[in-house]
Order: structure tokens, then C-alpha cells, then sequence
């Protein structure tokens, strides 16, 4: 009798053969003592909830020797109010009850752990509707056989079926969530919880305190407390509800049992009608909407961890478009936008720290004719180079490299002076010379770069437009003096 799931199911082991019967016992043990009423009708019978609760937990493995273990249990937990031949004959209903839940939640595909509503709804229909049903019309016609004094065969149905309904609903949902530790997501601590909390406290007090529901001639009934059960449901989850509710119906059962009218001055008979009602409504409502705000919670938590994600993403490619467009296509150094805006970003910099500020602008020596010579693909592949060579030479990283356009690359260097500009000038032309990149029209017969460096303390009264006049002023005369040479500007 195994359910069809692909989870991870746990094995029965010693301690579970040793709980069950004993959970069972002393759960029987409580109904019959402190929620039975003084006419001898069982309010809430809690045992065949955790037979129910371990079937479901074992997906129904090792399910005879377990039932035998109920069989036993029944018959402890019922003596002395029932014979050993009795007690057996109703611990077999009580198995058909809980069997039949069982077998409607494995086929309808319940989820254990009572996920979502619609695990709850066909829990709440599984169980306590049709499990306990059918335990009821089968233990009434077994207590009638037995004693044919008792009160008609429906009434001891109706009986029988609140009572067991009532115990797997408000217990079973507990077990599981215990046996089923699931991280959820709960509301923060607020102040108004505290508020909700006294003023709840304060309606039970005057509930279980009442003389026939009435407190200086005001009705009040248990059914004061479904808000705030629902408020619990609401701000936090499964479990917790369903010890709330366990709390409640309990307390409720116990002051019934001891002949009090919580709903008024009723028959004793319409009195445990109307609390098996209330228990009834309180559970399914409370259950419900805990499964609910739990799954619009994980919802939420889910939708903003995709929202970051997605989020995160974006900006990832914002980047990658942001590098792009600061990126020369050809030689993927930085373009003329990334050099102005960098230039700006330096200049204002440099005027707060009063430290020097140097560029250098660097032109390819007779590159029009290694066009018209190797080609524009060679061209283009001899800018990759330079670019490369270039890289190779800058070191530090406040430093940028960029493509100013066609043939010309610029250099910022921040905090800079110029014979420091000057040097580094020098240490490109020597680079491009241990490269030697082939030139047949060129004078030198390798690829030489002519450089043009300027320096200065930028100041509030100068634009950077000046550091570029004055790099590109100093490039002109490298070019004229011969190219393949770094000049420095002067002021």
C-alpha cells in the first residue's frame, strides 16, 4: 500500500513502532478523560490522527504490522470503559476509517505536507467527510449490536463522524507540519500582532470564565475567536494554525466535558453540536487561508527573487552595452566618447587634488601609404597591433588608452608630470622598434609612431580642450622634425 510520489521516502524504523501505539494510547486515553461529555459523547476522538499521520509519513509501508499495533493500542486505550472483544471490533472501524482517508488522499494525489488548498479541500473531504463517514456508520451498527438500548443508529453516526472528523482535522494538519519542517516565509513581528494578541487573550478569558456564554449579561460565544484565528492564520502558517486551532477546540472540548455551555444555556446535546460546528468551521477557515497567504507569500518571495535576478541581469547587460559603447569596434581599446568623457572626469579631479595632468597623442608615421600598400585589411590589422603595443606600454591602471580617430590613439595619465609624460613617450617608440611590424614605404622600414605629449596643473580658469591643443601642437613638430619621436609641449 505504498503512495506514488517521487520523494524520498523514510523507513519506519523501532522508534516509530514504539510512538504510534503509545501517541495512540494516551491520545484515547485524553479523548475518553477530558473531552468526553458528562453523557458520555465523545467530543473529539484525536487517536485515528495519528494513525493517519504516520500512514501518510510512510507512505503506507509496514502498514499490517502498524495496524496490528492500533489494534492493541485500541484496546488499552479503551479499558476499562469497553471489553477486549468490543475494543477489537472497534479498532477495526477505526482502521477502516483511517484507510479509507488514506487511500482517497494517495489516488487523488494529495500532497502530504498539505501544500496548497486544494490539498486541504481534498484532505478535509478524504478524512474527516468520507474517512469518518464510513468509521461512524460502521462503529454505530458495532455499538448497537452491542447494546440495542443506545440512542437511534444516526445518532450514534452523527456522533461518532463529529468526533473523529473533528480529531483528524484539527490534528492531523499538526502532525504533518511537524513531521514535514518546511522553511516558510512568516510576517515580521509588528506591533499591532501584540495588540491582536491581548485583545484575544482577554476574549478567551471572558469565554472560558462565562456562565452559559453570558458575562454580566453579555453573550459570549467561542465564535468571538474566529477573527482572531484567522488573523493568526493570516500572519503566519500552517503549523501554527493548526496549533492554534488545536488549543482552542481542546479548551472548548474540556469546558463542555466538565457540563459548562460555552454557547449558551442549550440542551447538553445541541451545546456539542454547536461546538463541533464551530471547530468544524474554525478549522476549515483557518486552514485554508494559512495554506493561502502561505502560497501568495512564497509566490511574492519567488516573484521578487526572479524580479533581482532579472534585475541583476539587466544592469549586467546595461554594462556589457555601456563597454560597447565606450569601445572602439576595431582595435577594442576605449573610443574618442570614453577618451572625452574620461578627459572631463580627470581634469576635475586633477583641479581638487592640484596634481599634474598629462596626455599624449600618438600618430601612425605614413599609415596612408601602408594603406595604399598592404591594403585596408592589413590596415586595419596593423591599427589591432599598434593598439596591442600600446596596451603593452600603459601599466597602470588609472591610466586610459583610446582610439581618437582614424591613425591617432590618445593616452590620459593621471598625476603625471612631464618628464614622467616624456618617458613614457620614449618607452613607446622603443616598443614599436623591438616590434619592428614590417613598413616598406616607411623611412625607418618598420611601423614608427610620432607622439606629442602635454602636462599641467589643470585649473577652474582652463578648459581640457587646452591639454589637447597643446598635445596635438607638440605631435605637429615631432611630425615635422622628422616623426618616429616624442616632443613635449611647452609653455
Amino acid at each position: 500500500m505504498q503512495m506514488k510520489s517521487f520523494e524520498q521516502v523514510p523507513r519506519p524504523g523501532l522508534l516509530s513502532y514504539i510512538l504510534l501505539p503509545l501517541a495512540f494510547c494516551l491520545s484515547a486515553k485524553v479523548s475518553l478523560a477530558l473531552a468526553t461529555s458528562q453523557e458520555g459523547v465523545t467530543i473529539l476522538w484525536l487517536p485515528n490522527a495519528f494513525t493517519l499521520a504516520t500512514l501518510l509519513y510512510y507512505r503506507g509501508q509496514r502498514y499490517w504490522l502498524f495496524m496490528l499495533l492500533v489494534m492493541l493500542s485500541e484496546i488499552a486505550g479503551d479499558f476499562p470503559r469497553f471489553p477486549w472483544h468490543e475494543s477489537i471490533i472497534l479498532g477495526v472501524a477505526n482502521i477502516i476509517e483511517v484507510t479509507i482517508a488514506y487511500l482517497i488522499m494517495r489516488e487523488s494525489g494529495v500532497s502530504r505536507k498539505l501544500n496548497d488548498l486544494r490539498d486541504v479541500v481534498q484532505f478535509s473531504v478524504a478524512g474527516p467527510l468520507i474517512g469518518s463517514l464510513f468509521g461512524g456508520l460502521i462503529g454505530a451498527a458495532i455499538i448497537k449490536y452491542f447494546d440495542a438500548t443506545t440512542d437511534n443508529y444516526l445518532s450514534i453516526v452523527q456522533v461518532w463522524w463529529f468526533g473523529d472528523a473533528l480529531g483528524l482535522m484539527i490534528l492531523t494538519p499538526m502532525l504533518l507540519a511537524f513531521l514535514y519542517p518546511k522553511k516558510q516565509i512568516i510576517q515580521p513581528f509588528q506591533r499591532v500582532d501584540l495588540i491582536v494578541f491581548i485583545i484575544s487573550a482577554g476574549l478567551a478569558g471572558l469565554i472560558f470564565s462565562a456562565s452559559n456564554a453570558k458575562v454580566w449579561g453579555v453573550f459570549i460565544t467561542p465564535t468571538l475567536l474566529l477573527p482572531s484565528m484567522l488573523y493568526l492564520a493570516a500572519r503566519t502558517n500552517l503549523k501554527w494554525t493548526a496549533i492554534g486551532i488545536c488549543i482552542v477546540s481542546f479548551s472548548i472540548a474540556l469546558l463542555i466535558s466538565h457540563g459548562e455551555k460555552p454557547f449558551g444555556d442549550l440542551p447538553m446535546a445541541l451545546t456539542i453540536l454547536h461546538e463541533q460546528e464551530f471547530i468544524f468551521t474554525l478549522s476549515i477557515a483557518s486552514m485554508g487561508l494559512a495554506t493561502l497567504m502561505a502560497h501568495i507569500r512564497d509566490h511574492k518571495h519567488n516573484l521578487e527573487i526572479r524580479v533581482a535576478e532579472r534585475t541583476e541581469a539587466l544592469k549586467a547587460v546595461n554594462r556589457q552595452l555601456e563597454e560597447l559603447s565606450a569601445t572602439d569596434s576595431l582595435t577594442g581599446i576605449a573610443n574618442r566618447r570614453r577618451f572625452d568623457e574620461q578627459l572631463q572626469s580627470e581634469w576635475s579631479r586633477a583641479i581638487r587634488s592640484s596634481q599634474p595632468l598629462s596626455l599624449a597623442i600618438i600618430d601612425i608615421d605614413w599609415f596612408k601609404n601602408y594603406n595604399d600598400h598592404y591594403g585596408h585589411q592589413e590596415g586595419d590589422e596593423c591599427l589591432r597591433r599598434v593598439a596591442g603595443i600600446l596596451s603593452s606600454v600603459i601599466s597602470r591602471g588609472s591610466d586610459l588608452l583610446a582610439r581618437y580617430g582614424g591613425e591617432e590613439f590618445v593616452i590620459i595619465a593621471p598625476n603625471t608630470d612631464a618628464t614622467q609624460a616624456y618617458a613614457i613617450g620614449q618607452k613607446i617608440c622603443d616598443a614599436f622598434q623591438v616590434a619592428g611590424l614590417l613598413h616598406a614605404l616607411s623611412s625607418y622600414g618598420y611601423v614608427t609612431v610620432s607622439i606629442g605629449v602635454a602636462s599641467m596643473i589643470p585649473e577652474n580658469t582652463l578648459k581640457p580642450s587646452t591639454l589637447v591643443k597643446a598635445a596635438d601642437e607638440a605631435l605637429y613638430m615631432a611630425k615635422g622634425q622628422g616623426r618616429n619621436q616624442v616632443v613635449a609641449a611647452e609653455y
